[in-house]
């Protein structure tokens, strides 16, 4: 079956009445070159630094859909790592056994992961006794402070709520002040807490010998984990960005590639929702993403492109497929 954009057997980007120029084929294929390697050094420059993450994009957004960007960032708020509860009252409070089920299921699968023997089974178990004596400790030197945190937390959800807040300006700043604070002070307590997790994951699994270390380590997971949350985009975002960019310098798949592109933008402009208070100019991504689509629309890799080639390959093939069953 014929595409709808065949003339005489021809794309009609290609036919006489509708060749584009050389200028404006130089233009497309710098176009695609531009776009094509802006990806790529997005993508290589994310994937050297182990330290990059998309949380602070999401948390930063504005707009209609900053609720739903948010819900996407790995315990935003540290409620998880802090094991945040609620008492019978319905005021914060500390609960480590959510954390204690993990750490002791993970105790359990490193155990069956490894093979180990009744010692090492032992020994696990006062790993894991020890480990939890040094959480506990933790929390409980830093309770007042962490519960009032929770507090604040609470506050500034209920304030979030109030429409009155989000449409004057000055009590946007106050706010923006308040999420800094509110940051401020997490941070400390997460890098702590991080280091305890790290802690106790790298012990439990030296407790396995040598020839059982080539099994390779057991790494203990995440709590609160969502269904497509920072942790999981922070490892695809870098190689999608590397791959569309050389699929575009390459000028293969430039279709899909220029759409998937436009489609990521698009994401990001959705982040700064345009109008919206306190969003930030997305000038250049929009420009960009209006540029992808060009390059989708004009089939830009026939043009010094990979896709000429495999183009006529396929061409070639589909013609002598026929011959011969003519």
């Amino acid at each position: 079956m014929r595409r709808a954009t065949l003339v005489g057997g021809h794309s009609l980007i290609t036919s006489s009445r509708y060749r584009l120029g050389a200028f404006a084929a130089v233009t497309l294929v710098a176009l695609r070159l531009g776009i094509g390697w802006h990806f790529y050094q997005e993508g290589v420059t994310k994937i050297e630094d182990p330290s990059w993450t998309a949380a602070g994009f999401f948390t930063g957004s504005a707009g209609p859909l900053k609720p739903l960007f948010e819900t996407m960032v790995w315990d935003k708020d540290g409620r998880a790592r802090l094991n945040y509860a609620k008492s019978s009252s319905g005021r914060p409070e500390i609960s480590l056994e959510g954390t204690l089920q993990m750490w002791a299921q993970h105790r359990v699968q490193v155990a069956e992961h490894y093979g180990f023997d009744k010692n090492q089974e032992a020994a696990s178990e006062d790993c894991l006794k020890r480990w939890t004596e040094q959480l506990d400790w933790y929390f409980t030197e830093y309770r007042d402070d962490i519960i009032e945190y929770f507090h604040r937390l609470e506050r500034r959800d209920a304030n979030r709520r109030d429409p009155a807040r989000r449409s004057v300006a000055s009590l946007r700043d106050q706010a923006a002040t308040v999420e800094a604070e509110l940051a401020a002070d997490l941070g400390p307590w997460l890098a702590d807490v991080g280091k305890i997790w790290g802690g106790y994951d790298e012990a439990i699994n030296a407790i396995a010998t040598k020839e059982q270390r080539a099994r390779g380590p057991l790494a203990i997971g995440k709590p609160a984990r969502g269904l497509m949350d920072t942790l999981i985009i922070d490892r695809i975002v870098p190689w999608f960005d590397a791959i569309v960019g050389a699929m575009l310098l390459l000028g293969l798949g430039t279709r899909i590639a220029a759409l998937a592109g436009a489609g990521f933008l698009f994401s990001i402009i959705m982040t700064q929702w345009p109008g919206a208070p306190g969003a930030q100019p997305v000038y250049y991504q929009t420009i960009e993403m209006l540029g992808a689509l060009v390059l989708v629309a004009t089939a830009a890799g026939q043009y010094a492109g990979l896709d000429f080639v495999v183009s006529n390959i396929w061409s070639r093939f589909t013609k002598a497929k026929q011959d011969t069953n003519s």
